[in-house]
């Protein structure tokens, strides 16, 4: 086992110390984004879309932290990178709507410019310590259904991300609250984080263990948007879209949940 160097737990410690508060007062306090966001969500239902990643990331972060193993990580620093891209080009095209000079904005600029350019030195400087794979549970490979599985609806989600972030103008018409293009353009991080599955079952690595984390965190996301959806009392038009989201947030769930409970119970 690998443990991680210390530039990825600084980095992983400081990701939580921004996503805790942030996914708190975004899922619990919705209609007062006036007060803490970097931008002001008209939606209380947006609001929450995008807090729920954020409570669902703890999960993922929390883990990788108390597991200290780089062969359990690296497979989800490919996500993180896409998800800041992702949340870079939205805060790019509507510059305009943020608040100047606010700490939050401060800290929301930090947080996802610095990231894609301190992953990639910290990762060269993980793998030049990188030991050779040492056995232990979840070293079993994945199935080839399973493979199949996670290449195709990985590549169904990055799709659907690349749309959402292209035509956020025209779908925000058809969603199932208001919502503006802003908001969608930033929740279309979350599909592209599923999306980094594909990527990562067409590689070699394909050991179980190297893909547990990685599906916590997508399983995490699903399952809080999922309660979101239900606690929030905020009109919801269950017609078209609004009957594809939830369907869409369980099978986030359930995939991860499936996929633990058959290759958890191997030997190794």
């Amino acid at each position: 086992m690998t443990p991680l160097i210390k530039e990825f737990r600084f980095l992983f410690w400081a990701i939580l110390g921004v996503i805790v508060p942030f996914g708190f007062f975004l899922c619990f306090f919705p209609s007062s984004t006036h007060s803490y966001c970097a931008w002001v969500v008209p939606h209380p239902r947006s609001a929450m879309l995008i807090g729920a990643a954020y409570l669902g990331a703890i999960a993922y972060y929390s883990l990788v932290l108390k597991e200290n193993d780089w062969s359990q990580t690296q497979n989800g620093m490919g996500g993180l990178i896409i998800f800041c891209v992702v949340l870079l080009i939205a805060t790019m095209a509507h510059w305009h709507q943020f608040r100047m000079y606010h700490i939050t904005t401060l800290v929301w600029l930090i947080f996802y410019y610095v990231g894609p350019f301190m992953v990639p030195i910290a990762y060269r400087k993980q793998n030049a310590l990188r030991t050779s794979f040492d056995g232990g549970k979840g070293t079993h490979t994945l199935g080839r259904a399973w493979r199949f599985l996670q290449i195709g609806r990985g590549f169904f989600y990055i799709t659907l991300a690349v749309f959402w972030l292209a035509m956020a103008d025209a779908i925000c018409q058809i969603w199932p609250w208001p919502i503006e293009p802003l908001e969608l353009r930033v929740f279309a991080g979350q599909p592209a984080i599923i999306g980094w599955n594909a990527i990562i079952a067409l590689s070699d690595r394909q050991q179980w263990r190297s893909h547990r984390l990685g599906l916590v965190l997508g399983g995490a996301i699903g399952f809080v948007q999922l309660v979101g959806l239900l606690v929030n009392s905020t009109p919801y038009n269950t017609a078209g879209v609004g009957i594809v989201l939830p369907l869409m947030f369980i099978e986030w769930t359930l995939t991860p949940l499936l996929m633990f409970i058959k290759h958890e119970r191997k030997k190794s």
